[in-house]
């Protein structure tokens, strides 16, 4: 009994490690379709259907954010290909700005076009398009990621 324990405890620890080498290509590939839809479909509903109160923009924008975080994080937590590294980096480099932008727009919603405007010509967000062309180029499926 006691030998099970242990092979049962050696064997969480070992899988508690794993993860500490490179995705693959199709297992990156998916993780940025997977984060790109989740992120396209929070920021989609803040224009798709107009609000009628504060309250219920500023929920919009919550969920928008807490979307744009967690694909940042997820992307940020991954050791992608070797050639899609520095992409990588500068594709969470423009979530993050995303998300600052989401949140300037929360304190103050009257500003929200100056601040997409802001956004939309950052330079995290031109260095994200060059890198989802750049991993293209490399044949990589990335999704609404790369979308202009």
């Amino acid at each position: 009994m006691k030998r099970l324990a242990l092979l049962l405890l050696a064997g969480a620890l070992l899988a508690g490690c794993g993860g500490s080498g490179r995705l693959s290509k199709s297992d990156y590939e998916a993780r940025l379709q997977t984060d790109g839809k989740s992120v396209q479909s929070s920021v989609t509903a803040l224009t798709k259907t107009p609000t009628t109160s504060l309250t219920a923009f500023a929920t919009k924008i919550d969920t928008a954010e807490a979307s744009v975080k967690k694909a940042a994080d997820d992307l940020a937590s991954l050791k992608p290909p070797s050639d899609a590294a520095t992409d990588n980096v500068a594709i969470v480099a423009a979530l993050r700005r995303i998300q600052t932008g989401l949140e300037q727009v929360k304190k103050d919603p009257l500003s929200a076009q100056k601040i997409v405007a802001a956004i939309e010509s950052s330079s995290q967000l031109k260095a994200a398009e060059k890198a989802t062309a750049d991993l293209k180029q490399k044949g990589y499926k990335v999704g609404v990621i790369g979308a202009p």
